[in-house]
């Protein structure tokens, strides 16, 4: 953690890094003309990056120049059953090889908060219109994943950093936009960006939020779960402007077919989206979070949303505690 650039946020007893400051420093009035998301590749830049590679980084962000690899230090992992389940079997062998050395294996833990939730492992043997279906289908899931979830259950009281959702408790990625992400991280007297990775190709969904957050694979969330930086390249971050409003009888299915369409063709593999204009203002969380799920299906490694009312009004409604939703609003501000 740096010191450089670190202020009080006003209105609270927290602190945050001023990226503005230190973008203005380097070049007066870049700050204005980068995108959201470099805005948010800049803060943990000021925050995390080594003070004596932090202005060459920056400058990457304000130059769009893509030469030199930059670190990125993502806020938290997200995993699903299956490739989480497997970097925590990595981590219970690594404290296995710590203790034969006579070692502490208590100290083998994920460095950045991770939460696994299961939801990858439920085979539906009974349909909905019979009685008792979910019981029922989730008496088969335990039985055929006993071992595995045991296992499962011990890493949330071994492991510290680890946060388990038990099955039957829905799909991560909505579990993760209506529970997890807390939007603003609040953590050792910080308030900065939650950003995140998870193992899986939809991870994307909570980039409604404006929340960066990116699929990878599990080799990758390991490492990121070890503390150690996520090295990338400024990515091709390209507008999308939303014109108008869903007109009645138009169903937010039928809106993100036509939006996966276009995009296709306008070919934006690998490109961060920013999605903007009086259409995404009008569109709710819920709306956006269609389109952004389908980020994998036209290509896209992020499709982004602004934090705005509509973000405020939907942490309201998912239950978020005041104080937490207070802290959105005026770090966004």
């Amino acid at each position: 953690m740096n010191s450089q650039y670190r202020q009080p946020l006003p209105g609270t007893s927290l602190d945050y890094f001023n990226a503005r400051q230190a973008v203005e420093d380097i070049q007066p009035g870049a700050y204005a003309t980068l995108p959201y998301t470099s805005r948010v590749l800049a803060e943990q830049l000021v925050r995390r990056c080594d003070p004596e590679l932090l202005t060459d980084a920056l400058k990457q962000l304000i130059e769009r120049r893509r030469d030199l690899d930059f670190p990125w230090y993502p806020a938290r992992v997200v995993c699903h059953d299956i490739l989480g389940q497997t970097a925590l079997v990595d981590l219970a062998g690594l404290r296995d090889a710590i203790a034969e050395k006579g070692g502490d294996p208590a100290k083998v833990n994920p460095v950045v908060p991770t939460q696994l939730i299961v939801d990858h492992s439920l085979a539906v043997e009974h349909p909905g219109f019979e009685e008792g279906a979910f019981e029922k289908n989730r008496a088969i899931e335990d039985r055929r994943n006993d071992d595995r979830f045991h296992f499962i259950n011990w890493t949330k009281t071994a492991f510290e950093n680890v946060d388990v959702i038990p099955p039957g408790n829905g799909i991560m990625h909505q579990i993760n936009l209506e529970k997890m992400s807390p939007v603003v991280q609040n953590r050792d007297g910080i308030a900065y960006p939650d950003t995140c990775v998870g193992t899986d190709s939809h991870t994307p969904m909570v980039d409604a939020l404006g929340v960066i957050s990116v699929g990878v694979g599990g080799l990758e969330a390991e490492s990121v779960m070890l503390g150690r930086a996520s090295m990338m390249r400024l990515p091709d971050i390209v507008g999308v402007e939303l014109t108008g409003k869903l007109q009645p009888g138009i169903t937010g299915t039928d809106m993100v077919l036509a939006i996966t369409e276009f995009l296709r063709k306008e070919r934006v593999v690998g490109a961060y989206l920013e999605f903007y204009g009086e259409g995404a203002d009008a569109l709710t969380v819920g709306d956006r979070a269609t389109i952004s799920n389908m980020t994998p299906e036209y290509g896209a490694t992020a499709a982004m949303f602004y934090i705005d009312s509509q973000t405020i009004d939907y942490l309201k409604l998912t239950g978020r505690e005041d104080e937490q939703v207070a802290l959105v609003e005026t770090y966004a501000k």
